[in-house]
């Protein structure tokens, strides 16, 4: 979907070309295909061996059920997650180690947005409905005034497409049948949708143009400033003009589509440069150039004291940029900087020629096992998704298979995962013993009494 439907559907929406501004269309969704193709194939595989013929837990899922990872948290608890994780936001742009610490807690912040999927799984008895779905208007509209305050546009769309993901998800999994009612919702929302596409363009433009006041003016000033620009069409149309021009002549050009929104989860220019830029790379020295950084951002993933404690020299302040601002300063020498989007597949084909297609293969597999770890599998019956499986559901939708380089893949296996479970039972503990409450059971017969409620 963000690679090649979504581009598909987009484009056609918005009478485009679909190859329009790429470099190489046609290797592009090639190589997406053939990428998609192996990674279908390897979860079929996965799934054909990973059929459990007993009731009784592997080691790890174990550990993690000892935890708490798989058990429900209560709705006391599950605000208490979203008081820890919201204040979080406030460091959302901030760099260095405090930064990446507090940003870990970031994900706690949409744990309340899991109240309704409880309330639909367990029934009333989980929560106070009414009182709760007030709470989450008011926690919903503390999310859009912090966006706007600190002119973070990710905390707002990352919010929305979170709990947009939670909903298809429940509504995709339903065993209810589709009645007209409920195709006259879907048909009311998607017009609604479709009526507040363009506000919210221009919106997130509004926050791009005021973003040059970031960090210099008070938060009650940006947010004015924000919505003075909102409306004034005219200013939002000429900021827009004048940036299509700039990037069609500029060294490095991220233009494809025209819907500032959308384009944050369609990627496939992404791809079509770092595959551009990565097909440059033909001489052994510009080859052993990238196998020697990406070696760097691999080891890089483990602190600093384990570094120096191994013998390893790295210096992480010189590696303050990603695979994409890489590939573009070896193939046209642009200066480093800027965060440019890069994607494992251009490295990898760029490191390991024709093997790559195999480690991907393997990749997957890992991947796969990993991602099923934060699952709910009965014995009989359908898995369900933990609650922090749901709550990093934004991220596994956007790179579980896909990452912007192949150390990311490799952080995930070695630190990230293991931070993310580690935060989330630090916030769950003492929730879970201050609480004491009781939470009904969802209705599930086959459940091991190891993955029921709190």
């Amino acid at each position: 979907m963000t690679t090649q439907l979504g581009a598909l559907l987009v484009q056609t929406a918005a009478l485009t070309s679909l190859a329009g501004s790429l470099y190489t269309p046609l290797y592009t969704f090639g190589m997406l295909a053939l990428y998609l193709l192996i990674a279908v194939s390897m979860h079929v595989v996965y799934r054909f061996f990973s059929v459990r013929k007993s009731a009784d837990p592997r080691l790890l899922r174990s550990f993690l059920a000892w935890a708490g990872i798989y058990r429900t948290p209560s709705c006391g608890t599950l605000w208490y997650m979203g008081c820890v994780g919201l204040p979080t936001m406030l460091f959302w742009n901030y760099e260095g180690v405090l930064g990446r610490i507090v940003a870990g807690f970031n994900f706690l912040a949409w744990a309340p947005f899991l109240i309704p999927i409880y309330t639909a799984e367990v029934g009333e008895s989980y929560c106070n409905v009414k009182l709760n779905r007030f709470l989450l208007v008011l926690y919903s509209g503390a999310f859009a005034v912090l966006g706007l305050a600190l002119n973070a546009r990710g905390i707002i769309f990352a919010g929305v497409a979170t709990v947009g993901l939670l909903y298809l998800l429940r509504g995709m999994r339903s065993d209810a049948l589709v009645t007209g009612r409920a195709l006259r919702r879907l048909g009311v929302l998607a017009l609604i949708l479709l009526a507040v596409s363009g506000p919210v363009s221009d919106l997130t433009t509004s926050m791009v143009i005021a973003r040059q006041m970031r960090g210099k003016v008070s938060a009650v000033t940006m947010i004015r400033t924000t919505l003075r620009i909102w409306r004034q069409p005219a200013v939002i149309a000429a900021y827009r003009a004048n940036s299509e021009v700039a990037v069609r002549f500029s060294a490095y050009d991220e233009h494809y589509i025209a819907n500032p929104m959308l384009g944050r989860l369609v990627e496939t220019k992404f791809y079509d440069t770092a595959f551009h830029f990565a097909s440059t790379l033909t001489t052994d020295d510009a080859k052993a150039r990238l196998r020697d950084v990406s070696l760097k951002f691999a080891w890089a993933g483990l602190p600093t004291p384990l570094l120096h404690a191994m013998g390893i020299d790295i210096d992480k302040d010189d590696l303050n940029f990603s695979m994409g601002d890489y590939l573009a300063y070896l193939s046209r020498g642009i200066p480093l900087g800027g965060r440019k989007t890069g994607n494992m597949f251009a490295q990898g084909i760029a490191l390991f020629g024709p093997l790559f297609p195999f480690l991907y293969a393997v990749i997957c597999l890992a991947l796969f096992g990993l991602m099923d770890l934060l699952t709910i599998r009965p014995v009989k019956g359908a898995a369900r998704l933990s609650a922090v499986g749901m709550l990093e559901i934004w991220f596994f939708c956007m790179g579980g298979l896909i990452y912007e380089s192949l150390d990311k893949v490799l952080h995930l296996f070695i630190r990230n995962l293991a931070q993310t479970l580690l935060i989330y039972v630090l916030v769950l503990t003492p929730a879970r013993l201050v609480q004491r409450e009781a939470v009904p059971r969802i209705r599930d017969p086959n459940m091991p009494m190891w993955q029921q409620p709190s």
